[in-house]
């Protein structure tokens, strides 16, 4: 089995990881190939450094197709399974060289349902995406929305759906930045990458009528990105810089989380995130952006609050109603716990790829030989 991946870190990363150790426990021989171990992955874990380039580079990626072809020939997988855009692209056109070798795509969030300044980029995101389509043997989604982006770029008959999954949380001490930020009053969270797209700006934007009511809330910005010095000269300008605090990217953000009174998720576009799976576990009331397959985890006011993406107002208006309402918040992390420990779990999760590698690993075995 030969996993490939572009991002390191990440909910790319975090999969990764959890995947190669859940399969490595069922008895897969699993090797990683990318630019670095992914998330948690153990250092010894079996790993081929390979750089795939996130941007759009052709001699880069010709460097790259040349390496991974390399490390097929030399690891002969029975599978390939690729992850993210630029991993899955290098894989699949790999397969015009390994015909014989079942090439497997996780997007985990197509590129053209991503945010995008220009529409032109959007559509050559989904025309590459339909050609690579037909050197696809199936596509693993993470939840019923990307199968649906899934067959509009290829055929749904390859398509399928394993929710993201998370092990349970169990109880452990705050971090202490929650900690000192809680001992003055209501802690408002997120965890998210500080880049275009993911809201934060929004959220930023939704602030200064929550602090002309409660005052004493601040909120707890988790993550790191190229839009840092962007979103804090936003809170500046919106004069809510006093309440922002930025902690910088965290390996374990759950301490950080399991400590707030909300946590918000205000991505503009998403496929099926960890961050709110990591949220409903410490059973945290969770406000998000209905987008991607956000509304497959978090059923709306009954395990928490979904508003319209890029909607400073609607997040206003649903942060005051959970700032006000103690029940409501404990209501509605319980629903999100006792969700997550149902629906989304790592077993489940790691158990549905499996079965999809035996599906295709079967249909080898029974495809007939040509002539």
């Amino acid at each position: 089995m030969l996993i490939a991946h572009q991002p390191t870190d990440g909910g790319v990363g975090r999969h990764v990881s959890d995947l190669f150790e859940g399969l490595r426990v069922r008895g897969y021989d699993v090797i990683l190939c990318g630019p670095g171990l992914p998330g948690a992955a153990a250092a010894d874990a079996a790993h081929r450094s390979l750089a795939f380039h996130r941007a759009v580079a052709p001699r880069a990626d010709l460097v790259s197709l040349a390496g991974f072809d390399r490390i097929v020939r030399a690891v002969r997988p029975d599978i390939i399974h690729a992850h993210s855009s630029k991993a899955g692209a290098i894989a699949r056109l790999a397969k015009i060289l390994h015909p014989r070798v079942p090439v497997l795509y996780a997007p985990h969030g197509y590129a053209f349902a991503g945010y995008f300044e220009r529409a032109i980029e959007r559509s050559l995101y989904r025309e590459a995406e339909r050609r690579l389509a037909r050197l696809t043997e199936r596509v693993i989604t993470t939840c019923d929305a990307e199968a649906r982006l899934a067959a509009t770029v290829g055929p749904i008959e390859r398509v399928r759906v394993v929710y993201n999954g998370v092990a349970p949380a169990s109880d452990g001490p705050l971090d202490p930045r929650i900690s000192e930020l809680a001992a003055g009053g209501p802690v408002v969270c997120t965890v998210t990458r500080l880049s275009c797209g993911k809201g934060v700006d929004t959220l930023i934007d939704a602030l200064p009528p929550v602090l002309a009511r409660h005052p004493q809330v601040r909120i707890a910005i988790v993550g790191g990105g190229p839009d840092m010095e962007h979103l804090r000269a936003r809170a500046r300008t919106r004069e809510v810089a006093h309440a922002v605090r930025f902690l910088g990217p965290s390996d374990d953000p759950i301490p950080i989380v399991r400590g707030a009174d909300v946590f918000v998720f205000p991505s503009l576009a998403e496929a099926f995130p960890y961050a709110i799976l990591e949220a409903m576990s410490v059973g945290r009331p969770i406000l998000s952006t209905d987008v991607g397959g956000i509304s497959e985890a978090i059923i709306d006011r009954e395990s928490g609050l979904l508003v319209s993406a890029g909607d400073p107002v609607a997040i206003t208006r649903s942060l005051l109603e959970l700032l006000a309402a103690p029940r409501l918040r404990q209501g509605l992390g319980d629903a999100a716990r006792k969700r997550v420990s149902e629906k989304f779990s790592l077993v489940a999760m790691i158990d549905g790829i499996a079965d999809v590698y035996e599906e295709v690993l079967d249909a080898a075995v029974r495809k007939p030989a040509k002539g």
